[in-house]
């Protein structure tokens, strides 16, 4: 299934709420939702709209107040763009691999640090980020820092 830039910032908001509410039980299902999506093969000849806000209304745990704008389906007329890019998909996946690998093990302040550090990819995806390595290592730089990764050369496998 092909996602359009609009479902990347949805991708967007579910990591900033990661990000705010690490602690939250419903994460580990979220962050499973959005995998699946990530995880599907990239392929049709339909574009759907509103893929992320639907799978996500199928999940009961969700906190409908933290989530409101799920609840809203858009019909979008300007700036469609469909995310054809592999890679987009892989090196999302992988992230939200690691998420879910956080939430698991119930550690929310790593958890919060990975969301900070990757919530602004989707939207570098969606918008076509002109310099994407420049760009994705500031954004990685405070978490590289704080646990001697290379958060770019792990997701980038």
């Amino acid at each position: 299934m092909l996602l359009l830039n609009y479902d990347f910032y949805d991708i967007h908001s579910v990591l900033t709420m990661l990000r705010a509410k690490p602690e939250k039980g419903c994460n580990i299902e979220i962050i499973k939702a959005v995998l699946e999506i990530l995880s599907a093969e990239q392929i049709g000849n339909t574009i759907e709209s509103n893929i992320v806000r639907n799978k996500l209304k199928s999940i009961e745990t969700v906190d409908k107040e933290d989530f409101q704008w799920v609840y809203v389906n858009n019909i979008y007329t300007y700036g469609i763009r469909v995310v054809k890019d592999e890679n987009a998909y892989s090196f999302l996946a992988k992230g939200f691999q690691l998420l879910l690998e956080y939430a698991k093990a119930e550690e929310p302040q790593h958890l919060a640090d990975l969301a900070d550090a990757f919530h602004n990819i989707p939207i570098f995806f969606a918008d076509g980020c002109e310099n994407f390595t420049k760009a994705v290592k500031i954004e990685f730089s405070y978490y590289n820092k704080k646990y001697q990764a290379d958060l770019l050369k792990e997701l980038s496998k």
